[in-house]
């Protein structure tokens, strides 16, 4: 474990995203997360509640600037069909100025929604993606 430096800390204007391999250029943010899920557990002789893990939920969002279809073409015939492409995402957050760098790949991905049109007049156009994946992989890890 390196030393704590405040100029060493992450920077957000470093991520980037690959959905099935393409870079996508246009992330404005990107965040996912693995929810642990626990049953509790009454033991004899203690009255403490234990827990007792029991799986995880994998979820996260993709803030889009808005100015292509990438993610429209990507599930339009999905949602039509019912037959929904294998998708995989790689987030990496690799700073120069850190002590190194953090990538994960996720793999059997969803999307919960994606958005057939919006705008707002004098605004910029972003497209919100939430999704699910079925498993993660860190590809690198800051050490």
């Amino acid at each position: 474990m390196q030393k704590f430096g405040h100029n060493k800390v992450f920077r957000g204007t470093h991520g980037k995203c690959w959905v099935d391999g393409e870079k996508l250029a246009n992330v404005k943010s990107f965040e996912a997360k693995a929810s642990i899920t626990y049953e509790d557990m009454n033991v004899n002789g203690d009255y403490a509640t234990k827990k007792r893990y029991m799986g995880y939920a994998i979820a996260g969002t993709m803030v889009l600037h808005k100015y292509d279809s990438f993610i429209v073409r990507k599930y339009k015939d999905a949602i039509m069909t019912g037959e929904l492409p294998d998708m995989s995402i790689v987030a990496a957050l690799d700073d120069p100025t850190a002590y190194g760098a953090e990538r994960v790949m996720l793999s059997d991905v969803l999307l919960d929604e994606i958005t057939l049109s919006k705008f707002e007049n004098a605004t910029l156009t972003e497209e919100e993606v939430p999704f699910t994946a079925g498993s993660f992989e860190f590809l690198d890890l800051v050490e």
